[in-house]
């Protein structure tokens, strides 16, 4: 038996797997903002045994822990060196956790935890090399090779969302210009929406927002294409443009046998989405004798879990 744990931006959730990536027991709750990272890291030991007692599993019985979070973490080292929206800076993760739960613990980013997930249990299982990206207010990457993880020299992990696609394009927040995830993330779906939406105000869209551009979301933009609006057919048609380009660069890289898509905008018809992306890619793809799947991640929220879990059978 393992845990994998699955830290988010407001909920923590600590979750019992077995040797096959089935979640058998998950124990959650809510981020408190006010904790300090060694608090933090000691309440995650904590649901971590409330997960294996509610489930009645025996400490003796669970091999390892892992731990997925947002940012830069060392597996090496047991440290976790910077996340976003959390207190953890240069904080030694593993040996507090392990003063409270005597088990090995390793360490990995979120996006490689789901790569992970869905490598041992979801719709990646089976294929190698494995590439996972996930699209949401960024862009996440995780690539399974070899059966391992690749972590690169600093232990980083891939960040696929930060390669540069449109020099002296729109800056990101990390500072660069053009980079991937302002042209491919579920975020950059809804910029140019917007943008789209400026020189049409008679676009269906404007009523689907009840006239507030805030109020857009991704799958707006899909609804609007499924009911034949002009206006998001060119925005969806721009976005499909800009992530296919990060996907082709990746794939003439990499070779990956499977690419997974996950986030909420992979859950868009297929017909709008994943065909359109399909076709995109296999035409730009180098090698045409070995042209990648890409498919729709399998496991949704339970994929970080599960990753998380795995993660000692994959250094």
């Amino acid at each position: 038996m393992y845990i994998g744990i699955d830290v988010g931006g407001t909920n923590l959730v600590a979750g019992l797997v077995d040797e096959n990536g089935k979640i058998l027991h998950k124990a959650s709750c809510p981020v408190d903002k006010s904790m300090t990272a060694e608090e933090l890291t000691r309440q995650l030991a904590k649901l971590s045994l409330q997960a294996a007692k509610e489930a009645d599993c025996p400490l003796s019985e669970i091999q390892a822990a892992g731990v997925g979070l947002p940012g830069l973490v060392s597996n090496k080292t047991g440290m976790v060196i910077k996340t976003t929206n959390m207190p953890f800076y240069n904080t030694p993760f593993r040996e507090i956790f392990q003063e409270d739960l005597k088990i090995p613990v390793y360490l990995g980013n979120d996006a490689d935890c789901a790569a992970v997930g869905e490598y041992w249990a979801g719709s990646a299982k089976g294929f190698d090399p494995a590439l996972v990206i996930t699209l949401g207010t960024g862009i996440g990457s995780g690539m399974v090779r070899g059966g391992k993880l690749y972590i690169g020299h600093g232990g980083a992990g891939m960040e696929a969302g930060h390669m540069i696609i449109h020099p002296n394009g729109v800056r990101c927040g990390c500072g660069n210009l053009g980079c991937w995830e302002q042209y491919g993330s579920a975020t950059a779906l809804v910029r140019l929406t917007r943008e789209e939406m400026e020189y049409n105000r008679d676009s269906m869209l404007w009523q689907l927002c009840d006239g507030d551009t805030r109020k857009l979301e991704g799958r707006t933009t899909f609804q609007a294409v499924r009911e034949g609006d002009a206006t998001a057919r060119k925005a969806l048609d721009r976005y499909l443009e800009g992530l296919s380009m990060g996907l082709i660069n990746l794939v003439n890289v990499l070779f990956p046998e499977i690419v997974c898509l996950g986030g909420g905008i992979s859950n868009a018809d297929d017909d709008l989405l994943l065909n359109p992306l399909r076709e995109l890619v296999h035409r730009g793809s180098f090698d045409k004798d070995h042209l990648p799947h890409i498919e729709r991640a399998s496991l949704g929220n339970d994929a970080g879990v599960v990753g998380a879990a795995m993660l000692c059978n994959m250094f």
